[in-house]
């Protein structure tokens, strides 16, 4: 086949192009998307560095319309699924932010009492630890105490809590 000009693609795109925007907007049900993607469709095609090897220029540029369409209903499912689940999880979370408040001050309360039945010891290293967020270092420097006792002591402290609470993470 010969090199194609810009005239060969503006003829082709003429010859096809009733056929290629009802094929289109059967599989998009948007016209204006589809007109969209047979514009796309031919700047694909004259872009396309290999045109001589192309046999049948119309069932290429079908090919490359149905990807260009299957690949916009992906994205646009994704979009739509999107916002979707943005909506109903906005939904849910404002239902959920008065539960969890009153769930969190529960175990707020639960905490404070698990920390009240460590030793001194142990409740001031998880304090230091968890909440205060200082590190071993600082622990150990603070307390006078191995690291390896505050290891021993936040291993203890969290076992018990998580027995009165459930995780803490």
């Amino acid at each position: 086949m010969l090199e194609l000009t810009a005239a060969d693609i503006a003829d082709l795109m003429h010859k096809h192009r009733h056929e290629l925007l009802r094929f289109l907007s059967q599989r998009i049900s948007c016209t204006d998307t589809a007109q969209d993607i047979f514009q796309e469709t031919f700047i694909r095609y004259a872009g396309y560095g290999d045109k001589d090897s192309v046999e049948n220029p119309r069932a290429f540029i079908f090919r490359i319309a149905a990807n260009l369409a299957t690949d916009y209903l992906r994205s646009h499912s994704r979009d739509v699924e999107a916002a979707a689940n943005e909506e109903a999880e906005v939904g849910v979370q404002s239902s959920l932010s008065a539960e969890r408040t009153v769930m969190s001050q529960q175990q707020l309360e639960q905490l404070i009492t698990a920390l009240d039945d460590l030793s001194p010891k142990c409740r001031e290293v998880f304090v230091l630890l968890k909440l205060k967020h200082c590190s071993y270092a600082e622990v150990e420097q603070r307390l006078g105490i191995s690291q390896t006792m505050i290891f021993k002591y936040l291993t203890q402290a969290m076992r018990h809590c998580r027995e009165k609470v459930g995780d803490l993470d």
